[in-house]
């Protein structure tokens, strides 16, 4: 397996106190990488840093195997991290067409032509872009992250301001620069329930470190059916089902949830605990989301 990004050991401090801490990542060559964290974790910190924006405390950072050096990778590498630096009094095209010629791009006017199209700008005329929408502001920053047609993608929040129908064309345009070109893209978003539908790969980041990495097809079977129990004794029950039912793959949850992952009987488990004296609220079969998932990963409790 080609890795497209890879850190070792990385950390960044402002004022003695880590933004990133430690961080090991590694992303897949050609694949779509959902960085996830909560706020403050060290999501765009983390971005700067692999761009070259800024320079790391300590650890190593590596892109296409390469150690990054100051000023980043180039044209192999596209970069959308807060604001994309627009120029308000000049249009799409005219920056989109003043990126070009800093990127030294040999047919300018073809590649502007590409970016407008691939992000729905191509009708946007002489409009001047510091009276653009939010969204059409961000579809000008994703369109010249892609001029130069990058090997890489670093997007933080691509689809920040997007209304339904932007986030869907950006989902389905990096779908297909990942699918038809072999572009790696590493891609953030708040939006957990959009992310999971393209994204091929996760990072999840708390506290500036890495919790885990796992594949989409991974994080699928472990979001798997689970019987929930509530009762007033959880670990008293979780005992007796473990002793009398042989259940062993089951969790404690908070305000007395115990769930059950080995397959059993409802009827069963019911007559069990209320043999012994154990209270039994509700239970059921149910299935965990994967964005319940997330939230557990980043330490973030899901208040409804």
């Amino acid at each position: 397996m080609q890795i497209a990004v890879r850190t070792r050991g990385l950390c960044k401090r402002y004022h003695g106190k880590a933004a990133v801490d430690h961080l090991d990542m590694q992303v897949p060559q050609g694949e779509i990488y959902g960085f996830i964290g909560a706020n403050g974790a060290g999501k765009s910190t983390t971005f700067k840093l692999l761009a070259g924006l800024a320079n790391q405390t300590a650890g190593q950072i590596e892109i296409f195997g390469q150690p990054l050096h100051q000023g980043g990778c180039g044209r192999r590498v596209g970069i959308l991290i807060e604001d994309a630096g627009l120029y308000g009094s000049l249009s799409a095209a005219d920056n989109c067409l003043l990126q070009a010629k800093l990127l030294g791009l040999d047919d300018e006017e073809t590649a502007v032509g590409r970016v407008l199209a691939q992000t729905g700008l191509e009708h946007m005329g002489r409009k001047a872009a510091k009276h653009f929408s939010m969204g059409q502001r961000r579809r000008l920053g994703l369109a010249l992250t892609l001029l130069g047609s990058p090997d890489l993608l670093l997007l933080d929040e691509p689809t920040n301001g997007l209304d339904p129908e932007g986030i869907r064309d950006v989902r389905l345009l990096l779908q297909q620069l990942q699918a038809e070109h072999g572009v790696t893209i590493v891609v953030s978003s708040h939006i957990l329930g959009e992310l999971e539908k393209f994204a091929t790969c996760y990072g999840i980041i708390r506290d500036g470190r890495m919790v885990q990495e796992i594949t989409a097809a991974e994080l699928s079977s472990r979001c798997r059916a689970y019987i929930a129990l509530q009762t007033p004794d959880p670990h008293r029950a979780a005992a007796l089902l473990e002793d009398k039912l042989h259940l062993h793959d089951y969790t404690v949850c908070p305000e007395g949830e115990l769930r059950i992952y080995d397959p059993a009987d409802l009827a069963r488990i019911n007559a069990v605990l209320l043999d012994d004296g154990v209270a039994v609220q509700s239970i059921g079969t149910h299935r965990q989301e994967l964005e319940d998932y997330f939230l557990q990963m980043m330490g973030v409790e899901n208040h409804v």
